[in-house]
């Protein structure tokens, strides 16, 4: 017997349609739910030479294999661009007029290269949906270590950017003398070449607004420390430390350090009325031959009315060794 005539439906396309012939000779198409049938004896197909081959595990169904379509890639019925990356064109020109021009298909940026750039001529990058509108195109120099986006340069220099239009290209808007001579490079995916520079000014991030210049020398988060006291202390005496001021916002914290041979009682203090009265906001109990450390958390404004202090109350024995410092500390 010969093969039905198969008649493909509407939605049948070249890439992924695959169809056998149903019971009542019309074509059905291969889906999820229908999926080709290959039962053993359920399904057969025509030899070379004109006669039918039932399929088996033996015998199965014949798949033939097309090479791809020129110039494309594609999984399934998606295509991908079937495009090299890095790659370069160039052109020169002695007149006002366009330089390098080029379709962007399966590129996202790149950069121009000016390798001449005349006398007295102004170069102007744009880039375009329809490749009728062109409209300037920002591009920053890449061969400093510092430069602001730019839609016009004249002078030489590598000139990096990103686009998501279709087109790009580089033109003389306006000629002095001499050559003008320009390299493109395409990239599929270019570097992240545009950002925030904060150098000079006010610049925004959001709500947030950082201004002038920071200039930090030495180590980062360092403390200020003090030597409060090295003189031992009678029995029951006092000693109280001098008062800091909490003016410098690199700091988070106040710290005391205290090592007695004879027990006593370390506090830390804090006025927020330039010292007419003092809180106690921290205190611990320093054993005989040993020491103990504080720290407290800076709170109040960092402002000379806000101060902090250590202070040392001896016990019932005299002191024949005494250590008690005090830092603000970053952290």
């Amino acid at each position: 017997m010969s093969n039905p005539e198969v008649t493909f439906p509407a939605r049948y396309t070249p890439v992924s349609a695959l169809a056998y012939a149903g019971l009542d000779g019309a074509a059905e198409v291969v889906t999820v739910d229908k999926p080709l049938p290959v039962t053993a004896g359920a399904s057969a197909f025509a030899l070379p030479g004109g006669a039918i081959q039932t399929v088996s595990n033996a015998s199965p169904m014949p798949v033939a294999c097309g090479p791809l379509p020129e110039s494309t890639a594609h999984i399934g019925n998606v295509f991908l661009d079937d495009v090299a990356d890095g790659v370069v064109l160039s052109g020169s020109v002695t007149s006002a007029t366009t330089v390098v021009s080029r379709s962007l298909a399966g590129y996202s940026g790149g950069a121009f290269q000016v390798t001449s750039s005349g006398s007295g001529c102004t170069v102007t990058y744009e880039h375009s949906v329809d490749g009728v509108t062109w409209l300037t195109m920002p591009v920053l120099i890449s061969n400093i270590a510092t430069g602001t986006p730019a839609v016009t340069t004249n002078a030489n220099g590598i000139y990096s950017f990103v686009s998501g239009a279709a087109h790009v290209r580089a033109r003389v808007s306006t000629y002095g003398s001499g050559t003008v001579a320009i390299s493109l490079v395409l990239k599929r995916r270019p570097l992240n070449i545009f950002g925030t520079s904060l150098a000079g000014s006010n610049s925004p991030i959001g709500s947030v607004t950082v201004t002038g210049t920071a200039t930090v020398t030495g180590n980062v988060n360092t403390g200020t420390g003090y030597t409060d006291s090295v003189a031992n202390l009678a029995a029951g005496a006092t000693f109280t430390g001098t008062a800091r001021a909490n003016s410098n916002a690199q700091f988070c914290y106040f710290v005391a350090n205290a090592f007695s041979d004879a027990a006593g009682t370390l506090f830390i203090e804090q006025s927020l009325d330039t010292g007419a009265t003092y809180q106690v906001v921290n205190s611990a109990p320093v054993a005989a031959g040993s020491a103990a450390q504080l720290s407290v958390r800076l709170t109040g404004a960092f402002a000379a009315a806000t101060l902090y202090r250590v202070r040392y109350v001896n016990g019932a024995g005299a002191q024949t060794l005494f250590r008690l410092s005090s830092a603000y500390s970053a952290r």
